[in-house]
């Protein structure tokens, strides 16, 4: 879905400070409740460079982005934020700007936030098993960070994590689980948990499903910080290196089978 104006997928553009859920230079994020009655949340990427914007035009908005990634995970049945448009605009207040319409998890609260509260009582287990279909859909997160993973706490036990925050994700044409790309998910949910004062536990490795190959790699790994800003360049750069190849060698496989036929 793709509006000439946002104001179409939400009635303002100027949240009052209550419906606030994160106020930075260039993004805004905020819960809003729509004529219909829907509650949804709107991401405001916002003050984008006239370069950017038009660079966009041809490529792809980050937004758009988001979008299509959100919508992989919500038809693969994979909890996440469920995406409900985007669009792209000006205005005088916020300039260049592209928003990303999404329907509010009810009773969330980001991870992280509840591990500070509860540390290593939180079970992560049903969380390893979203990640673990995530990895098997063909998607690699980039940033599952515990700030990225929101807890429902409506939601009956075993189905309260939800997936978030995926404008640098890749999708893939086959699984990634025993990858190095999902390994690099798994240490980044990881690092941040522990930072958050919580633990991954035995059960919640398990719950994913390590291969032996993986968890090796894993034991390898986890004393280093992940997330440093030149870990998350090279990481960055490999992404998209495996991505043009996997997706190539997808395609001409498929043109093999039709020159077959």
């Amino acid at each position: 879905m793709r509006g000439p104006e946002p104001r179409d997928l939400v009635a303002t553009l100027a949240p009052s400070e209550a419906a606030l859920l994160k106020r930075e230079p260039g993004t805004l994020v905020w819960r809003e409740t729509r004529a219909d009655g829907a509650r949804v949340v709107a991401k405001l990427y916002r003050r984008r460079s006239r370069l950017t914007f038009l660079r966009s035009k041809v490529t792809r908005f980050r937004a758009e982005r988001e979008f299509r990634r959100l919508r992989h995970l919500h038809r693969a049945g994979i909890p996440c934020t469920e995406p409900l448009g985007w669009a792209e605009g000006s205005s005088r207040e916020h300039g260049f700007h592209e928003l990303l319409l999404m329907r509010e998890v009810p009773d969330a609260v980001p991870l992280d936030e509840v591990l500070r509260e509860q540390g290593a009582a939180v079970q992560l287990a049903p969380l390893y098993r979203v990640v673990r279909r995530m990895h098997e859909s063909g998607f690699c997160h980039q940033t599952l960070y515990a700030a990225n993973v929101l807890l429902s706490r409506s939601a009956p036990p075993g189905a309260e994590f939800f997936l978030s925050d995926v404008p640098r994700s890749w999708t893939f044409p086959r699984s990634l689980v025993g990858t190095r790309l999902a390994l690099w998910d798994l240490l980044d949910l990881e690092v941040t948990i522990g930072r958050a004062g919580g633990r991954v536990g035995p059960e919640a490795l398990a719950a994913y499903g390590l291969d032996d190959a993986t968890a090796e790699r894993r034991a390898r790994e986890i004393g280093r910080d992940s997330t440093t800003k030149w870990r998350r360049l090279l990481r960055d750069l490999a992404a998209r290196g495996r991505w043009i190849g996997a997706w190539s060698a997808f395609w001409k496989g498929r043109g093999a089978v039709a020159e077959s036929r």
